[in-house]
């Protein structure tokens, strides 16, 4: 029964992941994008870049959701393996997420900079 409960939990998020992904990365709602409004728009000189990185992190966690069920099937039998996939799974996400951030650099302009 948890390994059920873990399944439809991580495979709901993965899809809600997915459709963020493609709601950003392909459709450009960017105001999905924690942070983006009309206010700050006139820092971004490629929102459409922007926007293909941000889409492209939603469906790298998205994958990495939906392949946890699995990984936790496979390794996490005992305590520390699933310690071993859980901290795998959670590097993953810090990695990509400070991946994220280093990248976007490429595609917004500081304040210092728009007064040039």
């Amino acid at each position: 029964m948890e390994k059920l409960i873990e399944v439809i939990v991580a495979e709901s998020i993965a899809v809600i992941l997915f459709g963020f992904a493609y709601a950003i990365g392909v459709r450009r709602k960017m105001m999905l994008i924690a942070g983006y409004n009309q206010r700050t728009a006139k820092y971004i000189k490629d929102p459409h870049g922007l926007a293909r990185l941000v889409g492209r992190v939603c469906m790298l966690a998205g994958v990495a959701t939906a392949l946890m069920p699995l990984a936790t099937h496979f390794w996490g039998g005992t305590a520390p393996g699933w310690y071993m996939v859980v901290g795998h799974y959670g590097g993953f996400l810090i990695g990509i997420i400070v991946f994220t951030i280093l990248q976007s650099r490429e595609y917004v302009v500081t304040k210092e900079k728009m007064r040039e």
